[in-house]
């Protein structure tokens, strides 16, 4: 009877279903809007494994598209991720999708060895779509999933990636030692799934660390952002990866940025959106 009472809270853990009412409720327990105030659609698509991810299509049909990668137990209404997307959605089509164990999507969250084919397949679903161009952005964990898909597919015309760290030891914040506590102990885990609805996966490989694979992705041009006072990995990352890139390339320190969705403001989305028109300016032919 425990054996078969463990089986069940395992499953649930993994029911996108339900993991997605729990993020829902959670955000209106707050006050807080679990939807877009802007046109949007939802759409479907199929990681390379065979993942299910749940996405976000907003904005009007424009000739450049941006695909989003949210961070470690974010997804993609959470409301700072909102910002972001409505905000490039002013002059871009945006697709933000859920990466694999977090709100609607299936799977469980790897870390970055393996969200780089949720990346992947949207950015392809991006392309049956008929854009002339498409841009991935990531914070955090998107960070080092899209800089893994650039290096690995190079199918993007431009790649930012936001507070992403560039090795997998560089530092020992506190932030850093929770999240680590999070991914290896089975309590942590737990915490994950049922406070945070986010499904961690129990098997870890041996990725390539950021800095070991920005440098693969020129001729593709890359922005690397970072808050000056990033409380999970100091600045000395994002200035390691900027310095592996490839030209043409574009390093930004923001004073006051914290990290990832901290700094998702709409003067910084602003600013953001002038960014990518620069990187697609920039990028090469195809």
């Amino acid at each position: 009877m425990p054996h078969r009472h463990r089986a069940h809270r395992r499953w649930r853990g993994r029911n996108p279903a339900l993991r997605w009412d729990l993020q829902k409720l959670a955000l209106r327990a707050r006050g807080e809007r679990d939807a877009y105030d802007v046109a949007h659609s939802q759409f479907w698509c199929d990681a390379e494994d065979g993942v299910r991810l749940a996405g976000t299509r907003l904005g009007a049909d424009r000739d450049t598209a941006i695909v989003i990668a949210h961070g470690f137990m974010a997804y993609r209404t959470k409301p700072r991720w909102r910002v972001l997307a409505e905000g490039l959605a002013e002059r871009f089509t945006v697709y933000i999708f859920d990466m694999r164990g977090h709100g609607q999507s299936g799977g469980a969250c790897t870390g970055g060895e393996k969200e780089l084919e949720d990346v992947h397949a949207v950015v392809a679903y991006a392309r049956s779509r008929g854009h002339d161009r498409v841009v991935t952005v990531g914070g955090s964990l998107g960070g080092i999933a899209v800089i893994g898909e650039a290096a690995a597919y190079h199918d993007v015309d431009a790649m930012i990636a936001i507070s992403s760290p560039a090795e997998w030891a560089t530092s020992d914040s506190k932030m850093v030692r929770r999240m680590t506590w999070l991914f290896t102990s089975s309590l942590g885990r737990v915490v994950a799934r049922r406070v945070m609805g986010t499904t961690i996966d129990l098997a870890w490989g041996n990725p390539l660390p950021p800095a070991d694979l920005i440098g693969r992705i020129s001729p593709i041009p890359v922005l690397i952002v970072h808050g000056a006072d990033d409380h999970f990995f100091p600045t000395t990352d994002a200035e390691l990866l900027h310095t592996r890139a490839g030209e043409p390339k574009r390093l930004l320190i923001i004073p006051g940025f914290g990290h990832a969705e901290d700094g998702f403001t709409p003067a910084f989305v602003e600013q953001l959106a002038g960014e990518v028109e620069a990187l697609v300016a920039a990028a090469p032919s195809r």
